[in-house]
């Protein structure tokens, strides 16, 4: 089993194995760590589980095909989330619709851990940030279901985002800073530091619904483009990023029905919410 814990409180990196590697999976000893420590601290990085050519080839697609959302400017099929940064949907065709990125078998025994049986893809977009891209402001992407009760922090997680960077988070271009254990308590968000971890390309950074990120500021003259999905119960509906009032004409997830009916029966399952443009 690989795994490399860092110094201080950061957040859990599992690191796969030369035998996982070669069985294409992580192993039972693995997940089952990965899956206690995502239960704790409710964000986990799994590190070079992307082929980098897969990266560069949607890092260059994303480049082509969206550049025009870029300029600044609200958009009612994108949405703004903040100063110089914006929620885009992505169209589920080449690159993009390679099952290393929606349906990676690292991910998804971790994924079936934490949300059961029957989870789905809720969204696939990108959320980029602009270059001099202020700190975003702290919160969560709202998994609240009881908000009255305080209930939700004894639960299970509803839904669960996956950033896959498609140029490396770090302090230059940015990363997502962390509050770990605030999706079971809030209040670490205003009692302690958030965290800034480094993700490379080809890793993968996720993280419960309910806890406290932030964006932090892009310093470099580049866009910084974070490839995400929104896996979720199949009961699960993100209305606070996705609603007609805050973008009409904005959907979480886009596919053309050619492309799903010659999907296997779990990747069909997996992207059942997925609607044309």
């Amino acid at each position: 089993m690989g795994i490399d814990p860092h110094i201080q409180r950061a957040i859990t990196r599992i690191v796969p194995s030369k035998a996982e590697r070669a069985a294409g999976a992580l192993g039972g000893e693995t997940i089952e760590y990965a899956s206690q420590r995502f239960r704790i601290d409710g964000a986990i990085i799994i590190e070079d589980i992307v082929d980098t050519a897969i990266i560069a080839a949607a890092r260059r697609a994303f480049g082509a095909a969206y550049s025009h959302y870029l300029d600044g400017s609200q958009h009612e099929d994108a949405l703004l989330t903040g100063s110089r940064r914006l929620i885009i949907t992505i169209n589920l065709e080449p690159p993009f619709d390679d099952p290393r990125l929606f349906a990676n078998p690292y991910l998804l025994p971790i994924l079936n851990g934490a949300l059961e049986d029957g989870f789905v893809v809720g969204a696939f977009g990108v959320v980029c940030s602009l270059p001099s891209a202020p700190a975003q402001d702290r919160h969560d992407d709202g998994g609240t279901l009881f908000p009255r009760t305080g209930m939700d922090r004894l639960l299970p997680a509803a839904a669960i985002t996956v950033g896959i960077p498609l140029i490396e988070m770090n302090e230059l271009h940015g990363t997502t800073a962390l509050w770990l254990g605030s999706h079971r308590d809030p209040s670490r968000g205003s009692k302690e530091a958030g965290i800034e971890p480094i993700v490379r390309e080809g890793s993968c950074l996720f993280w419960d619904f309910r806890l406290l990120h932030g964006g932090t500021p892009n310093r470099s003259a580049f866009p910084r483009p974070l490839l995400y999905l929104t896996y979720c119960r199949p009961w699960f509906v993100d209305h606070l990023n996705f609603s007609a009032k805050k973008n009409p004409k904005q959907k979480p997830l886009l596919a053309k029905k050619n492309f799903l009916s010659g999907l296997s029966e779990q990747h069909q399952r997996l992207l059942a919410r997925a609607q044309e443009r």
